[in-house]
């Protein structure tokens, strides 16, 4: 018997894809975006600095391989996706 509950209440592949991983972190990146865009709208951040962190809020530029290193080392998961995020946008975080 599983422990999970999505592993065999919710297991359909419909529903393990929105708990995978991979589209975790591209939804914590969602959010990341979001925040950024939101800051720029607000004159907290440049509006170019934002569109540089909504373009690159994805794990075409943030692997979750680089996500899971920091992660291991900072034993924080969001702390994780900030750092990588601040390598792949430079000036712009």
């Amino acid at each position: 018997m599983a422990i999970h509950p999505i592993e065999y209440r919710y297991g359909s592949k419909e529903m393990k894809a929105v708990f995978e991983e991979q589209n975790r972190l591209q939804k914590l990146l969602d959010v990341e975006a979001a925040l950024a865009r939101a800051h720029a709208g607000a004159g907290n951040i440049p509006a170019g600095d934002a569109g540089i962190i909504s373009k690159k809020a994805s794990t075409k530029y943030v692997k979750l391989a680089r996500v899971k290193e920091i992660e291991e080392e900072t034993k924080h998961d969001i702390m994780a996706v900030v750092l990588a995020m601040s390598e792949v946008c430079g000036s712009a975080v």
